[in-house]
């Protein structure tokens, strides 16, 4: 092995890392590089027996990790999942706000239980997570915070208003909270997803759809979870120490366009 693939390799060594959502799709991606490059991780999701098979399957191969259940909607559940992982490991060096979700609606129809339940699953989740770790990373020097946002953050998605809302919300939660806690070493960045092939977003999608979705693309296809693991823990790691308060758009060139029409065959390219 290199040098440099050595440093790769445990760029998290010794580090305690927490994943919310981290039992499926991005966030297990997450979790399991982290685990692979040294990190002791705690695996928080709604669904307690994914996180915890996952945990085993992680340790199973040499790896510290551990499962904990949280629905991220409800504050003293998600809050006591933490504290428990903090008092476990006596530490926490990075968390990654992963959980989240969305259902599609128009304003004009939109409940506003549902609307409601939207933000408490992408910004108010976020915001008593890193609120819940802040008093630990302060007391350490330091830590590394990465908040789950969304190209749909960053414009506007007909019948999609809570979710795209809830998202821009969480890439200014982000930057303030780089200005807040910066001078205490501890860094905050955002992630902007475009279409990812997790299960969830699969199962939603007919081949219709994921075939507009690859049209969409400048690469011509959609995201592996695994590509957005590695854009994540990027910004997660001392690579990014000189990088706090940005927000890194993950989405294969879709927000590159202007979207107005394009004449394919002068580009050269099939449409």
């Amino acid at each position: 092995m290199t040098d440099m693939a050595r440093r790769y390799a445990d760029r998290f060594r010794d580090k305690v890392a927490v994943v919310s959502g981290g039992a499926g799709g991005m966030g297990a991606a997450c979790a399991k590089r982290l685990a692979a490059e040294g990190a002791h991780v705690f695996i928080l999701d709604v669904d307690r027996a994914k996180a915890e098979i996952l945990a085993r399957e992680l340790s199973m191969a040499g790896h510290n990790a551990e499962g904990l259940r949280a629905d991220v909607a409800d504050e003293a559940e998600l809050g006591g999942a933490l504290a428990r992982a903090t008092a476990t490991a006596g530490r926490i060096d990075v968390l990654l706000n992963i959980a989240g979700g969305g259902a599609a609606s128009l304003i004009a129809d939109i409940e506003t239980a549902a609307w409601d339940r939207i933000f408490a699953l992408n910004i108010r989740s976020a915001f008593i997570a890193c609120r819940a770790v802040l008093p630990a990373m302060r007391r350490q020097g330091g830590g590394s915070i990465v908040n789950m946002a969304s190209i749909s953050g960053l414009r506007g998605d007909p019948g999609w208003a809570a979710y795209n809302a809830a998202k821009a919300a969480v890439i200014n939660l982000t930057q303030s909270l780089a200005w807040e806690e910066g001078r205490h070493g501890v860094r905050a960045n955002a992630v902007c997803p475009g279409p990812i092939a997790s299960p969830r977003m699969l199962a939603t999608l007919t081949e219709g759809a994921l075939a507009a979705y690859r049209r969409a693309s400048a690469l011509g296809r959609i995201g592996q979870p695994e590509e957005a693991a590695a854009a994540i823990l990027f910004l997660a790691s001392d690579d990014a120490a000189f990088i706090t308060g940005t927000t890194l758009v993950v989405d294969g060139g879709l927000t590159a366009h202007t979207g107005q029409p394009t004449d394919f065959a002068a580009a050269g390219t099939d449409p």
